[in-house]
């Protein structure tokens, strides 16, 4: 069993939907010798979203197989926004691409801007 904190910043999506940085807390149980494990995650991001500032977390966990990934989970912890992202609420996902870069895909719902 693990822990490690990862700092992250930059631009996600390519139409920069998603502009600001995030830091995780990562707990896993992983056999590095199969690939078989699952690990869940706590994540902060701030910054923008589509144009609106502030901040939210959000919470993750999966488990492999060693060439797949089941159970998954994402939410969005709610009463956890601030600032323009007050009341967001929703879920999401992260896909794992054929080099095994990770891209996280948010559904939510913001209140109408006042």
């Amino acid at each position: 069993m693990g822990q490690r904190t990862i700092a992250d910043e930059g631009r996600w999506g390519g139409d920069g939907e998603v502009v600001g940085r995030s830091a995780t807390l990562f707990t896993a149980a992983f056999d590095q010798t199969t690939g078989v494990g699952t690990y869940v995650a706590m994540e902060s991001f701030e910054g923008f979203l589509c144009g609106r500032a502030g901040s939210f977390n959000f919470a993750h966990s999966a488990t492999t197989s060693g060439s797949d990934r089941s159970a998954e989970f994402f939410t969005v912890v709610p009463t956890s926004g601030t600032g323009e992202l007050t009341g967001i609420h929703g879920a999401g996902g992260i896909t794992v691409d054929g080099e095994g870069a990770h891209h996280i895909w948010f559904d939510y719902e913001l209140p109408t801007a006042g």
